[in-house]
């Protein structure tokens, strides 16, 4: 559910993102909806849920700790990763009026959609290190993609490596164009 609300209202959810009160309310909602359809025995409690804001290769990045994962697939950790500049979380002048609609204000670019990236739990062994094996994926609209094997997962250090996996893969941010002058002689 939160991917696709992402990429449907991708101003609005980094505005509640940034605030830890609404943050803490929109991820709990979406973690409660989410297990309405699940019968009880399968519903998991949503310990470990955390949100913090890191930046990677430049980008700001939502990461989300989520609860240790019951199978194979499912995530350790989720990154929202946004090219734009961060939102400030002290501007209120775009915070609509009561005739506009809340729509209005997210007309960012196709370009501009946050990429949602994940930690997920794999299958095997992970090659001479502690911890249980994951694989970097990635989800784009109704697709999924597996990157590489991700760090060890169940480690101190697996968010961290995970960020630094995300950096790799993403690399810089684009430079702005260079200047090109013609010279004719």
């Amino acid at each position: 559910m939160l991917p696709q609300l992402v990429w449907r209202r991708p101003a609005a959810v980094r505005r509640e993102l940034n605030d830890p009160l609404l943050a803490r309310e929109l991820l709990l909602y979406i973690w409660d909806k989410a297990a309405e359809s699940l019968p009880p025995r399968e519903r998991v409690p949503p310990r470990g849920l955390h949100l913090s804001w890191h930046r990677v290769a430049g980008r700001a990045t939502a990461l989300l700790q989520l609860p240790s994962p019951q199978a194979t697939g499912e995530a350790h950790l989720a990154a929202i990763v946004y090219e734009q500049a961060e939102v400030d979380p002290n501007d209120h002048s775009r915070i609509p009026d009561e005739d506009e609609d809340d729509d209005d204000l997210d007309t960012e670019p196709d370009d501009a959609v946050p990429r949602y990236f994940l930690l997920e739990a794999a299958l095997g062994r992970s090659p001479d290190e502690a911890g249980t094996p994951t694989m970097l994926g990635e989800l784009r609209a109704e697709h999924h993609h597996h990157h590489a094997a991700g760090p060890p997962a169940g480690r101190p250090d697996t968010a961290g490596r995970f960020l630094q996996a995300l950096a790799d893969l993403l690399g810089p941010l684009p430079d702005d164009v260079p200047f090109m002058r013609v010279v004719r002689g």
